[in-house]
């Protein structure tokens, strides 16, 4: 098989996109609830929440990317999840005396849902399946941190760079062209997988050097899918 045009089955470790967690709600309510919710325009790097905010609103990541992400005392950041469309974000403000335990930021201009924490929680109570589905992307977000966490506990940097890059192209690769990652930055990367930008760059150039990727303005064509899946350890 052609290794540009061998299909990536690797798990979303580094970027989520939960679908319509209320695409099961009667027309009616899904009505209702559209009225509830306030729909806004926002540009690259605005901050959402931080840690320790209390929040009152849930939002739904409708056009753009957001990044959650936490800051070591010396002011390193970390990113936990990239967020694609439709992605929820600031679930615990559900909970009345919880707090974030993160930051969220757009990535890139965004178009962003929110809505109020009780209008979600009548949604919630008067339909458990959707309350269900809910948890079902809470767990999914946590089962991907902790892919991450053990990501960055056990692999090489190179590994890392692979293993993100293969995330981020996600699995509809064009039978035409070899899948691509588009506008994320060196440092967008380090923060990702837990290290610094010049050292991404450097296995960056080993990676364009040996055939692996290709890069073209700013997008990276991962030209032989085998053998960083190789490398990554899939």
């Amino acid at each position: 098989m052609d290794p540009t045009k061998r299909r990536i089955t690797t798990l979303p470790v580094y970027t989520v996109a939960d679908g319509d967690v209320f695409a099961m709600l009667p027309e009616a309510e899904r009505t209702w609830l559209e009225r509830q919710t306030v729909s806004a325009d926002y540009p690259a790097e605005h901050p959402f929440y931080s840690p320790d905010d209390a929040g009152d609103r849930i939002f739904i990541l409708r056009r753009g990317r957001v990044r959650l992400y936490k800051l070591s005392p010396e002011g390193r950041a970390l990113t936990l999840l990239v967020l694609e469309p439709l992605a929820v974000f600031g679930e615990m403000a559900l909970w009345e005396h919880w707090r974030h335990d993160s930051f969220a930021e757009s990535m890139t201009e965004c178009v962003i849902d929110s809505i109020r924490r009780e209008r979600v929680r009548t949604i919630l109570d008067r339909h458990p399946l959707v309350a269900m589905r809910l948890m079902e992307v809470m767990s999914s977000r946590m089962h991907a941190m902790e892919r991450k966490l053990a990501d960055i506990t056990f692999k090489s940097v190179p590994q890392r760079i692979a293993t993100v890059l293969l995330s981020l192209a996600g699995d509809d690769v064009a039978p035409s062209a070899p899948p691509s990652v588009t506008r994320y930055t060196h440092q967008h990367l380090a923060e990702m997988i837990g290290s610094y930008r010049e050292t991404v760059t450097k296995v960056i150039g080993e990676l364009r050097e040996t055939g692996l990727i290709r890069i073209e303005n700013d997008t990276i064509f991962l030209t032989n899918v085998a053998r960083l899946q190789q490398l990554a350890g899939r």
